[in-house]
């Protein structure tokens, strides 16, 4: 018997796989990301509440995690992993990553987290009121 058949088949289901890791790779984490979920040993936890990180385009992030440094500090994007080079180095493993949600995974001191994290959205500029929107007693004073 041929394989000649399944070779389309298998070409495909290869593909798929290696489209997925490249969009994980590829995918733009920078900017600050919110937790709005965390799980403690694939439980749901209210321990992280509050959890924020910040990437920056310049290499360096920032997070309130209690691990590492808590000034900003290096990092490296491989493959499906940010790498946090603080004294104590801190592996994050991309779950997945769009441009509005990040789901990141690691362990500490042998417990498993989980945090899922939605993109914070820049803080919008205030705009000067204009003087016609004063009431109309205002103008005449």
């Amino acid at each position: 018997m041929s394989l000649r058949p399944l070779f389309p088949l298998l070409l495909f289901v290869f593909l798929a796989c290696g489209n997925e890791n490249e969009k994980i790779q590829t995918a733009s984490i920078t900017g600050r990301w919110e937790l709005f979920k965390g799980f403690r040993n694939q439980k749901e936890t209210e321990t992280l509440q509050g959890v924020f990180f910040h990437f920056g385009s310049d290499g360096k992030m920032t997070t309130n995690l209690p691990v590492g440094a808590d000034a900003p500090t290096d990092f490296e994007l491989k493959k499906n992993e940010i790498h946090q080079k603080s004294p104590q180095p801190v592996v994050y493993r991309i779950q997945s990553a769009t441009d509005s949600t990040l789901v990141l995974a690691m362990e500490m001191r042998g417990v498993q987290f989980e945090m899922q994290l939605m993109k914070a959205l820049p803080p919008t500029e205030t705009l000067p009121q204009d003087s016609l929107s004063q009431p109309s007693d205002s103008l005449s004073r």
